[in-house]
């Protein structure tokens, strides 16, 4: 990878650490500020309880996600950076280069990446935390936060965990002039679908049973295993629903040549559009199920007088989602840029024929358009679902009506998709071939 992008890329690992420490020390104050005096009425402590937990599971959660997001930005990245090196890897591999030396090679990289972003993510987070709210000095020790040191950790994990798969990939590349990687049998798409068909409609019996069954032994519990179990069907089996969303969506681009080819491209590569909604797809769930559930648990906390912790940590919940939805926007443009990296010899064949260079580049951004509408749209309805029955699982214990803030809901779905927008255009020039009358690219 060359110096620039890896700067960036160990920028985004300080930030997503930030996010993180940010995240999992907030939601530890807000617990530790919750257990509720001896000498409080039941309804305070009960309302202080209610909040803290809350906060506490609405955090964590978010920051999990800013890991897995940060791991996925990684694996688009340095795929895309190993398919414009496809051909030296090849050669390398011919003048005997080994297996684990190439694998090595890659998570060397990225341990490098991770370090450099996790170093800077710690420097970063000793004021980021203090900076949050005031009242983080008084649950935690001056001069020292005790999370910071896990966060820059966990940005490190997700960091190797993204090069993992890119690692395998260059291990398995074949000798010879060329590295194009076989493309998947549609038996393996038709099993994923299977598969994730019936996780999700596990996980949605699940969730049903936990929201109307108000005498259920351990709800709450019933209720997150199904939510995890309906998320991960829904990343299993996107590919297979990419194919009916993004032809629904892409009709009103279809009187246009390069939206007819974006169609028909998505309904014939639907892995390719799975892997740019995979990111919107879990931040617009995030964002649907914590940006109104922190609003309301906010709202109960300050009727029942909950704590100055709990009420802050509640409150920041719509910014580090919007740092979610952020991360996600260049997860899927990182995704469009990969899939243009591996379409070089059709971009080039295109422009050969014809077809100019801005008709090409509206069929791409086409295709990420729909893909990332898709992602969103999925995750929003699994979003609303969740949040219905998690409100519902909280009502019983006194949080009272669901707030849903429209303003705090939109911003970080506005934010992601802005920036999405504007990453997107920048990583696909890179990959735009010349004009035609200058021959093809090797």
């Amino acid at each position: 990878m060359r110096p620039v992008p890896s700067l960036l890329l160990a920028a985004l690992v300080a930030a997503a650490t930030i996010v993180i420490a940010v995240a999992f020390t907030l939601a530890a104050g807000a617990t530790g500020s919750g257990a509720g005096g001896v000498g409080e009425s039941g309804g305070s402590g009960r309302a202080d309880s209610l909040a803290a937990y809350g906060a506490h599971g609405l955090l964590l959660g978010l920051g999990v996600l800013t890991a897995a997001a940060l791991a996925l930005l990684v694996a688009l990245t340095f795929t895309t950076s190993l398919r414009r090196r496809s051909d030296t890897l090849a050669l390398l591999r011919v003048t005997g280069a080994s297996t684990p030396l190439l694998a090595g090679a890659v998570l060397t990289q990225a341990l490098a990446v991770g370090m450099l972003g996790a170093a800077l993510g710690l420097l970063g987070t000793l004021g980021a935390t203090r900076l949050t709210t005031g009242t983080a000095a008084q649950v935690l020790p001056l001069g020292a936060d005790p999370l910071t040191l896990p966060a820059a950790v966990t940005g490190l994990l997700a960091t190797l965990l993204g090069a993992v798969v890119p690692a395998l990939r260059v291990s398995a590349t074949p000798p010879g002039p060329t590295a194009q990687p076989a493309a998947s049998p549609q038996s393996s798409l038709r099993v994923a679908g299977i598969i994730g068909v019936g996780l999700v409609a596990l996980g949605a019996v699940g969730t049903a049973v936990a929201w109307r069954a108000t005498g259920l032994p351990h709800r709450v519990g019933v209720l997150g295993v199904s939510g995890a179990v309906l998320l991960l069907g829904l990343l299993i089996g996107l590919p297979v629903a990419m194919r009916p969303l993004t032809a629904l969506l892409g009709l009103p681009a279809l009187p246009s040549s390069s939206g007819r080819l974006a169609v028909r491209h998505l309904a014939a590569a639907p892995r390719g559009a799975a892997a740019i909604a995979a990111a919107p797809t879990l931040a617009a769930a995030a964002v649907g199920i914590g940006v109104p559930l922190a609003a309301s648990l906010r709202s109960h906390g300050a009727n029942g007088a909950a704590s100055e912790h709990a009420d802050t940590a509640l409150g920041l919940v719509p910014a580090l989602a919007t740092c979610v939805a952020l991360l996600a926007g260049l997860c899927a443009a990182g995704a469009l840029a990969a899939a243009a990296a591996a379409r070089r010899e059709e971009n080039d064949l295109m422009g050969v024929v014809g077809m100019s260079r801005g008709q090409r580049a509206s069929q791409f951004l086409c295709e990420f358009a729909l893909s990332a509408a898709a992602g969103v749209l999925l995750g929003a309805a699994a979003g609303a679902l969740l949040m219905g029955a998690t409100g519902a699982v909280l009502a019983d214990q006194g949080l009272g009506a669901l707030t849903v803030p429209w303003r705090q809901l939109l911003l970080p779905l506005a934010v992601g998709c802005g920036a999405g927008l504007l990453a997107a255009p920048t990583s696909l020039l890179r990959f735009m071939s010349p004009p035609p009358g200058d021959g093809m690219h090797a």
